[in-house]
This record gives C-alpha cells, structure tokens and sequence, in this order.
C-alpha cells in the first residue's frame, strides 16, 4: 500500500505539485481576507450600534461584490490566455487585494463607517474576480484524471484560511481589546506580496510545455490542449451558460453558500448572545468545522474523481443538510464543536465538487469563464445570507433571543437539502452523471 501512494505521488510532475502548493497559499490569503469580517462581525457591530437587520444588510452588500467580477473577470482571464499567461494575470489581482485589506485595517479608516465599507468592498471585488482565475490556474497545471484531488487540495486552503481569520480575531481582540478589531485586517499583505512575486517568476510557456509532455509520457490527460491556452477565444460566455452541466451546478452552488455563509454569519452572535461565550472566544470558536474541513476536502473531491460528480454532491448536500440541522440542539460549547466538527466534513469539501463540475464540462478555452458562472452563483448565495440571517434572527427576538437562532439553522438545512434534489430532478451529462 505505502508503494502504490509513493508512486503516485511519483507521476505528478514537480511543476503541479509547485503550482498546487502556490495557489493553496493565494486561497489561504483569498479565505482569510473573506471571513476575517465575519469573524469581527459582533464587535463591528457593537462600535457601530448595528442591530441584526442593519449587520446583514451590511454583511450582504460586501458579500454581493464578491459576485461582481467573476464572469467577466474569468472571461477576460481566458481571453488573455492559460497557463503561464493565467498565473501572471492573476499577481496584481491578489496584490491589490491584499493591500486594500490593509488600508482598511488602519483605524482612521476602519472608524469611519463608509470609507471601511468601501474599502471591504474593493477587496471583495479582487477577491471574487480572484477565486476563478485561481481555481483554473489549479486545474491547468494538473492532468484530469486528478482534478478532482488537486482542486479538492488546493480547497483545503479556505478552511485553513477561515481558522487563521478566527485564530486571528480572537488574538487581536484579546491583546487589543475590542476596539482594536481592524488590526486583524493586516496580515494579508505580509503573506500576499512575496508569494506573488514568486508566481510571476515562476510561471512559464517553457514549463507548461514541459508539463503536458510529461502528462503525454504517462498516459495522463491534458487539462487543455496548448493552443487553447493561448487566449482570445470567442463567444465562450454564451456556449459556457448554455451548457447544461453548468448551469444545474450554479444553482446547487448558490443554495450551498446560503447554508455556508449562513452558518459563519450566525455561529459568532449565537454563541455570544446564547451560549454566553466572550467576544473573542466566539470567534475562535465559530471555526472549529475548518479542522474537519481540511480532511473533507481530501476525501470527498477525490473520492468524486471514482464515483462521479453528481453522486458525490448528492450525498454532501444530505450530509449538510441533517449536520446544519443539529446545530439546533448545541445549546453549550461541547455539543457547538461536535456539531461543527461533523458540519466541517463536508463543508468546504463542496467547493472543489464544483469546480471540478464545471472544469470538466466547459468548451475549449473556457475553463475560467465556467467556473466563474460557479463563483457568481456562489456569492450571490453568499450575498443572500447575511440579509436572510439579519432577518430570521429579528423575527425571533433579537441578538440576545434564541429563537431565531433556532429558525436560521432550519432554513439552511432545508437550502442544502433542496440544493442536492436539484441535482437529482435534472438530466445531467457526462461526469455528473450517477
């Protein structure tokens, strides 16, 4: 058994496992810079004096920008071109991302309301318009006998960003106080800077050349062909939303992160308000799903390179659906974290499922222009929660009430369970096929 997975590890060339391991740290960043407001979401609200419905407004309307860019961005990605031409596109994007989160994090900026939101805005754009093309930058320098795997690897990132957004908050709210919230909105930059610098000096035709050779040698096949990579295609957009296998994942997708963002909008006030944890404790402690997230991003993604696409979101969503459910009866910290625990299995490991749906059904040169319709659907999920989260937590009495706690963790369940009937009610080709 130890020499099977040794030569497997053997036949993927050293330029995929480079790209997976730089594009796993461009995600670290990506997650990191998304959830860390989330994380902070109580203590925003508390400096500001928002009540429910006013923080998910707001919540949302950072969380929609994510959904601005990702269909044209991703468009132009791969107009531009594939490859090394992808991975050099993709340097002033994480860039810029990163240094705006660190503006934002200044206290003369984060102290006024709508210069911080603006702010958040900017660097959800990046980090929307972002998530697609690294997704396929992914997907080029890996054979497609094991998408499933290396996008299911390169995944793992976002739940390790999403505990470091957590780790972060409760130290900084720990060392700074509560009115020190924004310093955790620094570290990005730090990280983002020498890793892309990094990538565009790495990325080469030479390499990729070499790359898909070495997929020939091995019998493996090419993600694209190189003249795909070289960019200026027409009319991909159309034929990408036209595809069937596409679309029918986008609204899986969208009804997924209604349950995802849900679950990090309203785990932090809940065990505030309700299980009577601390500031800083609740958001440690509202991450612990991206321990087992790690794990399920392995195992589900690779495990839906054998089984099939749609078998595998099928049985993720039901997963979902009863683990969202049971956060019903975690009324103390012990029964949160063995929720969260069972919740994180296939929490993150949904994501890379559909990308890898959506990379294995788009037409040539378009690999990023499809999966940026699975980001769009995705965040317009995301943008969706936090109103919907504001709205069933006021409905049930407010922060401090436990009823609408109650009311938020059925509708997600109920959301993720549509999103896998959806999958079972439409005729789907190909690899998505049961």
């Amino acid at each position: 058994m130890t020499t099977s997975i040794f030569d497997w590890f053997r036949s993927i060339h050293r330029y995929s496992w480079v790209s997976l391991l730089v594009c796993w740290l461009i995600w670290v960043i990506n997650a990191y810079d998304r959830e860390i407001i989330l994380r902070l979401g109580p203590s925003i609200s508390a400096s500001f004096n928002l009540s429910p419905d006013a923080w998910g407004v707001i919540a949302a309307l950072i969380m929609l920008s994510l959904a601005i860019l990702p269909i044209p961005g991703s468009a132009m990605s791969d107009k531009y071109g594939g490859g090394e031409k992808r991975a050099k596109f993709q340097v002033p994007i994480v860039i810029g991302m990163a240094v705006l989160s660190f503006i934002s994090g200044l206290k003369l900026i984060s102290h006024n309301i709508v210069l911080f939101l603006a702010l958040r805005f900017g660097v959800n754009l990046g980090a929307g318009w972002g998530e697609p093309v690294g997704v396929s930058n992914t997907a080029e320098w890996w054979p497609k006998e094991k998408r499933g795997f290396a996008l299911g690897a390169h995944h793992t990132g976002y739940p390790v960003g999403s505990l470091l957004s957590g780790l972060m908050a409760a130290f900084v709210l720990s060392w700074f106080g509560s009115d020190g919230w924004s310093y955790a909105f620094f570290l990005a930059v730090f990280i983002a800077v020498p890793v892309m610098v990094f990538w565009a000096k790495y990325s080469t035709k030479d390499k990729i050349v070499t790359l898909y050779r070495d997929f020939d040698a091995k019998g493996l096949t090419r993600p694209d062909s190189i003249e795909n990579l070289r960019g200026h295609a027409k009319g991909l957009l159309k034929r990408t939303v036209m595809t069937p296998a596409i679309t029918v994942t986008a609204v899986t997708t969208m009804l997924t992160q209604i349950v995802y963002m849900g679950v990090n909008t309203v785990l932090p006030p809940y065990l505030y308000n309700v299980v009577g944890l601390s500031l800083a404790e609740s958001a440690g402690l509202s991450v612990v799903f991206a321990l087992t997230g790690i794990f399920g991003q392995i195992i589900w993604p690779s495990l839906s390179d054998r089984i099939g696409r749609k078998l595998t979101i099928i049985i993720c969503g039901i997963w979902m659906a009863a683990s969202v459910a049971a956060l019903y009866f975690a009324t103390t910290s012990l029964l949160v974290v063995i929720v969260q625990l069972v919740f994180g299995l296939v929490a993150n490991a949904v994501w890379p499922i559909y990308y890898a749906a959506a990379s294995d059904s788009a037409p040539d040169g378009g690999t990023s222009t499809a999966n940026g319709v699975i980001t769009t659907a995705m965040f317009l999920g995301g943008g969706i929660a936090p109103v919907l989260i504001g709205r069933l937590v006021t409905l049930g009495g407010g922060w401090e009430a436990s009823t609408g706690y109650v009311y938020c963790f059925l509708t997600m369940a109920g959301c993720a369970l549509l999103g896998a009937l959806v999958q079972l009610f439409v005729k789907v080709p190909g690899s998505l096929r049961i």
